[in-house]
């Protein structure tokens, strides 16, 4: 075994679509509000989350969300808003 390989194992990198299962609760910073969609989302690499609820003031903020729905293949899902962690500003 190299010595690359004995410092890379166990090693794992993060994907830019990562994958989620129904009722995980998982922390998101919320990116943004789509006025034509109605859409309030966060960005977690190239997987959109949209939310059930919230409101559009809580874009810039950091939440505790609970994710209703995925689906793996087009990196969509739903998330419902349990807490606010942390309001930012821009």
């Amino acid at each position: 075994m190299s010595i690359l390989s004995q410092f890379l194992a166990g090693a794992t990198f993060r994907t830019t679509t990562p994958s989620f299962e129904a009722g995980e609760e998982i922390e998101v910073y919320v990116t943004d509000y789509d006025e034509d969609a109605d859409d309030l989302y966060a960005l977690v690499g190239e997987t959109r989350l949209s939310f059930v609820d919230g409101s559009r003031d809580l874009v810039g903020c950091r939440v505790l969300a609970r994710v209703e729905s995925f689906d793996d293949d087009a990196h969509r899902g739903t998330v419902a808003h349990l807490d606010t962690l942390d309001r930012g500003s821009f």
